[in-house]
């Protein structure tokens, strides 16, 4: 089993699509196991983080 992190910085309005084309372009071909969302943000600052963990296995090529 492997596991790869994904991160992004988030601000105020901020948009999710740059990352989630990562994971989904990331994802193709492989069997996951599992995917954890993570997101720490300062309301009072309007920045944060945004962490996407998923623990996957190769799929064998026929």
């Amino acid at each position: 089993m492997k596991i790869k992190i994904f991160k992004d910085f988030i601000g105020d309005g901020f948009e999710t699509s740059e990352i989630e084309n990562q994971v989904n372009n990331f994802i193709k071909n492989k069997q996951i196991v599992d995917i954890k969302p993570a997101m720490i943000y300062d309301h009072e600052i309007g920045e944060g983080f945004i962490t996407i963990t998923v623990m996957y296995e190769e799929t064998k090529k026929s």
